[in-house]
C-alpha cells in the first residue's frame, strides 16, 4: 500500500507539472499544495436502497486514492471506504424526484489539499451498484489507480474528467451506453469497448499527456475520427476512409460506435480485437 501510495500522489504532482510546463491543461482538482494529517485508519460502509426511482444520476468526485466500480448489490448502491484522513471522510448524499428521479452523490471533501506522508497515507472507495437502474454517471477523478467494471452495469451515459494514474474503464458488453465524454488527463487510461453493443454510441475523447488505449470490437462498426496532437497515434485492426479510421464491420453492422479524439501530447493506442 505503501508503494501505491507514492505512486498516487507522484503521479498527481508529475501530472500538475508537466500541464503548466507545457502549456497544457490537465482535468485535476485544484491543488495548492497544502498539507493534512494522516491518522488511524477508517473503515466505513454505507448503502442506499433502490427506492421506486426508474433512473438515477451519479456524480462520483474522489482527488487522490483508490477507486473501484462495479455491479453487486440489489439496492442501489452498496459502497466500502478505507481511509486515514479524517478531513477526507467521504461525504454521500442521495435525493430522490418523481420527475428528475434520482441523484446520488459521492465526493471527497478538501480535495484541495494532499498529504506529503506518503508511507501512512491511505484512501479507497470500493462502489457496487444496482445492475439493473439506468444509470447517468459522472466522474472526476483526480489521480490514482482505478478499476470502473461498467460492461455489466445499466450506464446510459458516461462522463468522465481523469488527471494522472493508472485507470481503467471496462465497458465490454455493455448493452445500454449511449453516450460516453472522456478528458484524459496523465498517466496510463485504458477503455475497453468491445463486445455486442446494442446502440449506437457517440465517443467524444480528450487526449492528455500520457498513454491512451482503446481497445474496440471486431463485429460492430466503429468510425475513428482523429485530430492530432504532438503525440503518437498508434492503429491496428482499422483502415482508411477518406479522413476517418475504420474496422471492416463499418456500414455493415446494425450497430456503430462513432468515435472521436482530440489527441494530446501523450500516446494513444487503437486495437481491434481479433
Amino acid at each position: 500500500m505503501e508503494t501505491k501510495a507514492k505512486r498516487i500522489l507522484v503521479l498527481f504532482t508529475i501530472g500538475i507539472a508537466l500541464s503548466v510546463s507545457l502549456g497544457c491543461v490537465v482535468t485535476v482538482p485544484d491543488v495548492n499544495l497544502e498539507t493534512v494529517n494522516t491518522g488511524e485508519i477508517q473503515r466505513e460502509s454505507s448503502t442506499i436502497e433502490l427506492g421506486d426511482t426508474e433512473k438515477v444520476q451519479v456524480y462520483i468526485k474522489i482527488g487522490a486514492g483508490e477507486l473501484t466500480v462495479d455491479k453487486g448489490t440489489d439496492e442501489l448502491l452498496e459502497a466500502d471506504f478505507t481511509y486515514n484522513v479524517a478531513e477526507w471522510r467521504p461525504e454521500i448524499e442521495y435525493q430522490e424526484n418523481e420527475e428528475t428521479g434520482g441523484r446520488l452523490t459521492i465526493r471527497q471533501p478538501s480535495t484541495n489539499k494532499i498529504t506529503t506522508s506518503a508511507t501512512k497515507y491511505r484512501y479507497e472507495w470500493d462502489l457496487n451498484f444496482n445492475e439493473d437502474i439506468p444509470l447517468d454517471m459522472r466522474i472526476e477523478y483526480g489521480a490514482g489507480e482505478g478499476d470502473l467494471e461498467l460492461g455489466d452495469l445499466n450506464v446510459e451515459k458516461l462522463d468522465m474528467k481523469l488527471g494522472a494514474g493508472t485507470i481503467t474503464v471496462d465497458l465490454h458488453n455493455n448493452t445500454s451506453l449511449k453516450q460516453l465524454e472522456l478528458d484524459i488527463g496523465a498517466g496510463e487510461f485504458t477503455l475497453d469497448l468491445r463486445g455486442d453493443w446494442e446502440n449506437d454510441v457517440d465517443v467524444n475523447i480528450q487526449g492528455g499527456l500520457g498513454k491512451t488505449v482503446l481497445r474496440l470490437p471486431n463485429d460492430i462498426g466503429v468510425r475513428v475520427d482523429i485530430t492530432k496532437g504532438i503525440g503518437n497515434v498508434t492503429i491496428n485492426g482499422l483502415h482508411r476512409l477518406g479522413s476517418d479510421y475504420v474496422n471492416d464491420a463499418y456500414e455493415t453492422s446494425d450497430v456503430t460506435i462513432e468515435i472521436t479524439i482530440q489527441a494530446g501530447v501523450g500516446s494513444i493506442e487503437l486495437e481491434v480485437e481479433e
